[in-house]
């Protein structure tokens, strides 16, 4: 599969963890190092979207991040979540269009990226406050039932393939985020502006979207936010006789600098991403062969309709 369709697939993982993280209340450093976890266990080799779906790694990211952070949450809390967040996602809630959601009449969604829905949005076309009166009333599954068990085993699984992959050694990420550095950059530049360090903030979560954590070093995507988040406040940094952020990381960063910054302006544009929107808000198939353990067919599928 090419590059951009793993980029919508990275995009829909995180989308999962952030609607998860926000349901479940967890701390921004948790959600980031959540999504470092996702994105490092994707960027191995051995570790493809041919042969783990996105659900499972983000539900089984999701669960070591909080055991990390020592924000510690109950698997069954973790998993009914998700759970929740599958159902929405199966009904397209929060989306832009209210009918049909397959890649034929999405002229932008690349070929290969194939969008999934609940069978009754097949059946008929609802309002998006129909569709959240059928998840409104759904009971909560059974802590013993063979669907919250296959939902449960399938985490504890990836869980353990989580910790192997990336050799148990996960301690060091909370420290690693951009986030730890943005406040101690923007006192060292005399930055007084609050809406600045906020605006940086909320770019350094952006930030957490792609994989830009595995790619450069959170030095560099903490000044990146503070760039844009100075372009917004129309606040000049000095950039003579060396640009601002050289003293933080050296001599011959502006390029990626300016790489980090493309890379973030460009979430949401459809014109830059084509299929963004969809794949943040609609179930999309994973590339699993066969079929992951929830796309459409499975057990847990079909037992959600």
């Amino acid at each position: 599969y090419s590059s951009s369709i793993e980029f919508l697939h990275r995009i829909n993982g995180t989308s999962i963890i952030f609607q998860a993280a926000t349901l479940l209340r967890l701390s921004p450093s948790v959600y980031a190092t959540t999504t470092t976890i996702f994105h490092r266990f994707y960027h191995r080799e051995s570790c493809s979207l041919e042969k783990y779906d996105v659900w499972s790694i983000a539900t089984a990211s999701l669960l070591l991040a909080c055991k990390v952070e020592e924000d510690v949450r109950r698997i069954r809390e973790i998993i009914l979540v998700f759970i929740h967040v599958y159902r929405r996602m199966r009904l397209g809630l929060g989306s832009a269009s209210t009918g049909t959601n397959d890649t034929e009449e999405n002229p932008k969604m690349p070929e290969s990226v194939s969008i999934a829905q609940a069978d009754i949005l097949k059946e008929k076309s609802l309002s998006e406050e129909e569709r959240q009166n059928i998840l409104r009333y759904v009971r909560p599954l059974p802590q013993y039932g063979m669907l919250y068990k296959e939902w449960e085993e399938q985490v504890m699984e990836m869980e353990n393939v989580i910790l192997r992959e990336l050799g148990f050694v996960l301690y060091w990420i909370p420290d690693s985020h951009p986030h730890t550095f943005l406040l101690y950059f923007i006192k060292v530049l005399g930055v007084e502006e609050k809406s600045v360090a906020q605006s940086a903030w909320n770019y350094c979560n952006d930030s957490c979207r792609l994989d830009i954590c595995v790619r450069y070093s959170p030095e560099l995507v903490a000044c990146a936010a503070i760039h844009l988040a100075c372009i917004d406040s129309d606040i000049s940094l000095p950039l003579t006789p060396k640009p601002w952020w050289s003293a933080f990381l050296g001599q011959g960063k502006g390029e990626d600098l300016s790489s980090i910054c493309n890379a973030i302006l460009a979430l949401g544009d459809e014109d830059c991403v084509e299929g963004y929107a969809d794949v943040s808000a609609k179930y999309l198939v994973s590339l699993v062969d066969g079929g992951s353990f929830c796309d459409p067919g499975s057990f847990i599928w079909n037992s959600m309709d």
